[in-house]
């Protein structure tokens, strides 16, 4: 009984040695740990990171990028604490992972540039989360005004926003979506125990989010399936169109209840598709694309309602033509580099949304005056 006893603990050790060396190396490695979400409920319906926590992300095999990140004290990703009873006056930027920024260290997305320019006569906060869609938006919207006292906002509008905003093609728990009649419909979330200490392993933690296993196993079980199409044609995309179109126009119908806010106190800040910016005959293909024209569906239906909108395709274009420059992080991750995080913070400085909140700021100089003087 001893030796079976003894072999049986032999065996279990040299099975379990291997996991625990392999553990201990990618430890020491900068494997992606960010903080979990917080439960999203009837009673905290607002999604939103867990609180005060540094830490590092990274991507890819080889952490092609790492950072530096910090929640903190209401989770959401930014250098500094938010408090609501400040009077200093306050401009919200809100997103989705544009605005999140993981990919640049902390104090360095265009919101916390914006904040840090002010010198303590305004604040900017960041309030987003990596896939919020439009519907996601009006959300934080209503959170901004409600808690911080929001005298302004900046949306971030990336071009996988629209038909994500709907419960018929997205339903990722956590966030808000449009049902079919416009109202907006909450799911749920609640991350389990088990996952709580699955997280834990800097293993797992790499196969999950350095090497994106899950989106990996996602896309193909959809291919599978055949519902990966490389190309959308036809009456699936005119419904589709159709259908994005819907949920652009319940997001501007809802905006101004849901912000309390007047239109001069909103900016839009439209994305593009960034391959599109370096290579004319992709631009030319993207402009007839699903993406293309719901980017420009919401462009000028903003506009049409009185809103600022920022094209950032009309900004990056001539400053690559000009010196080379790529906005993005890299080949493998097209989210802002710390050059376009300078640059949109640049522009949302120049908008009279902006320049209205913060007249005597004195960090936007001639661009701003010049901006001032066509309103």
């Amino acid at each position: 009984m001893r030796k079976l006893l003894s072999s049986a603990l032999v065996n279990l050790a040299l099975f379990v040695l291997p996991f625990v060396l392999l553990e201990g190396v990618f430890r020491l490695l900068p494997v992606s740990h960010l903080p979990h979400i917080l439960p999203v409920t009837r009673e905290a319906p607002v999604a939103r990171f867990q609180p005060d926590v540094e830490y590092r992300y990274s991507r890819d095999w080889n952490f092609s990028v790492t950072t530096r990140k910090r929640s903190n004290n209401y989770g959401f990703i930014h250098a500094s604490d938010y408090r609501p009873q400040e009077p200093a006056p306050l401009l919200a930027v809100i997103g989705d992972s544009l605005v999140e920024a993981q990919q640049v260290d902390a104090g360095k997305s265009a919101g916390e540039l914006l904040d840090a320019a002010l010198g303590g006569k305004g604040r900017v906060y960041n309030l987003g989360m990596s896939g919020a869609p439009l519907s996601q938006y009006l959300v934080y919207a209503q959170y901004a005004r409600q808690t911080f006292g929001a005298d302004a906002m900046a949306f971030v509008v990336a071009p996988n926003d629209f038909d994500e905003s709907l419960l018929k093609y997205k339903r990722d728990r956590r966030f808000h979506y449009f049902a079919d009649d416009g109202t907006l419909r909450r799911l749920d979330y609640q991350l389990s125990d088990t996952r709580k200490i699955l997280r834990q392993s800097a293993v797992l933690r790499f196969v999950m989010y350095n090497l994106e296993a899950g989106q990996r196993l996602e896309a193909l079980w959809k291919s599978m399936r055949g519902q990966l199409a490389s190309v959308e044609t036809g009456e699936a995309l005119e419904r589709r169109l159709a259908d994005s179109r819907r949920a652009v126009d319940y997001f501007l119908d809802q905006l101004p209840a849901k912000s309390g806010l007047g239109r001069e106190s909103i900016v839009f800040v439209v994305d593009p598709l960034r391959p599109a910016v370096y290579d004319e005959e992709t631009r030319a293909q993207a402009e007839q694309s699903y993406y293309g024209r719901m980017t420009r569906y919401f462009a000028q239906a903003a506009a049409a309602r009185g809103y600022e909108v920022i094209e950032l395709a009309r900004v990056f274009l001539p400053r690559h033509r000009r010196d080379g420059s790529r906005f993005e992080v890299g080949p493998s991750d097209s989210h802002w580099s710390p050059l376009g995080h300078r640059v949109v913070a640049g522009e949302i400085m120049k908008s009279g949304a902006f320049t209205r909140l913060f007249p005597d700021s004195g960090i936007c100089g001639v661009a701003c005056r010049r901006a001032r003087s066509r309103d």
